[in-house]
């Protein structure tokens, strides 16, 4: 008995040694693997900066997670869709338009922990999410870990109606119910 249950042990234990060994084979090639992705975005964003020095973007944060170029607050007149760049990342804001940001919750999808991330990385206006294209919304997801929550829940079309001053069922209820106080 005691035989068969030091043979079970060992086998245990080497499951567990090869595991952790290949764990963390996997770990060190699924990063090498990123690395060049990384690279490629830092190049696509300082080519984006030298073509086009009249939009003045700002390097708020370069991360292994994310690059963001940040719009200037004071230059109201320049639309989102001028300040996109080529790599696909959503237009940003250093603060919201006249101090005042859009309540995101109206979006459904969008709690207040979302809608603190957005307001985190710059997004603070219905107008915003609705410019998103495909490539933008799909690089949000991935900044936020929830790939393809954004075209599954609709926010682009949502934010569209929103930043037109009209309404969504999803929105009544928040305004009535007052679901996020």
């Amino acid at each position: 008995m005691n035989y068969l249950l030091s043979q079970i042990f060992l086998c245990l234990l080497a499951a567990f040694i090869l595991g952790a060994i290949i764990g963390w084979l996997w770990r060190n090639l699924s990063c090498k693997r990123h690395r060049g992705e990384i690279l490629l975005l830092k190049q696509q964003l300082r080519d984006c900066q030298n073509k086009k020095p009249e939009v003045k973007t700002i390097i708020k944060e370069v991360a292994v997670s994310s690059q963001i170029a940040e719009v200037p607050h004071n230059t109201r007149e320049t639309s989102v869709e001028e300040v996109k760049n080529e790599a696909g990342i959503p237009a940003f804001l250093s603060e919201p338009h006249n101090g005042k940001a859009d309540d995101l919750k109206r979006i459904k999808g969008i709690g207040k922990v979302l809608e603190g991330i957005l307001f985190e990385r710059g997004v603070f206006h219905f107008e915003q999410i609705a410019s998103w294209s495909d490539e933008n919304a799909k690089w949000m997801d991935t900044f936020m870990k929830f790939p393809g929550r954004i075209e599954r829940e609709k926010w682009v079309e949502q934010a569209a109606l929103l930043a037109k001053g009209l309404e969504t069922d999803f929105s009544k209820k928040v305004d009535k119910n007052k679901i996020y106080d």
